[in-house]
């Protein structure tokens, strides 16, 4: 059975780099590009990394219905159109959605789209301590996002509805749990 699996956790959690080893290791997963109303950054590229809309193209996809979950963060909207999980799971046994808490929330929640089996992966630092050395080594946070990120970062919804949760302390062990639960979720 095709699924769909919603990846969240907070800034610094280590997602994208288990995302990225899901991409590279697996043949049978794709992942969904979200629409968002934000600038691109100088490395980001249309299509690849978000689908850049307007505000006003925004509008017109909630009108007519085309977004799964869709939600403002940092002043900018960021949605995940169900074509594009559609499109993935033509080719793939399991779609990725990375959202965060706010969006998979919606959908975890309250079983918006029941065409789609999706199952909730949650990824965490082992501490906020981690959580916060994490973010600075990043070099690309100024002191108040670094506070708005931490505050946000375990403002979990419905942490229940997370189907597996993977504490990524250790990255090879994390990437193993990752592994597991791919292929635990393919064969259910």
């Amino acid at each position: 059975m095709k699924r769909c699996l919603i990846f969240s956790g907070p800034s610094g959690a280590g997602k994208s780099t288990l995302m990225n080893h899901v991409l590279e290791t697996t043949q049978y997963v794709g992942v969904t590009v979200s629409c968002t109303t934000r600038a691109p950054r100088k490395s980001e590229v249309d299509g690849v990394n978000y689908h850049f809309v307007s505000n006003e193209k925004f509008d017109d996809l909630i009108r007519r219905g085309e977004f799964i979950e869709y939600v403002e963060c940092y002043s900018n909207r960021y949605g995940t159109l169900k074509s594009a999980v559609s499109d993935i799971l033509k080719d793939n046994d399991i779609c990725i959605l990375d959202l965060d808490f706010a969006g998979a929330y919606q959908i975890l929640a309250h079983n918006i789209v029941p065409e789609f089996n999706f199952e909730g992966v949650l990824i965490l630092p082992p501490s906020m301590r981690s959580l916060r050395a994490r973010l600075l080594g990043r070099g690309t946070e100024t002191e108040e996002s670094l506070k708005t990120r931490l505050h946000e970062s375990f403002d979990i919804k419905n942490i229940a509805a997370y189907k597996y949760i993977i504490i990524n302390n250790d990255l090879e062990k994390a990437k193993s749990e990752l592994s597991w639960t791919l292929e635990k979720s393919r064969n259910l």
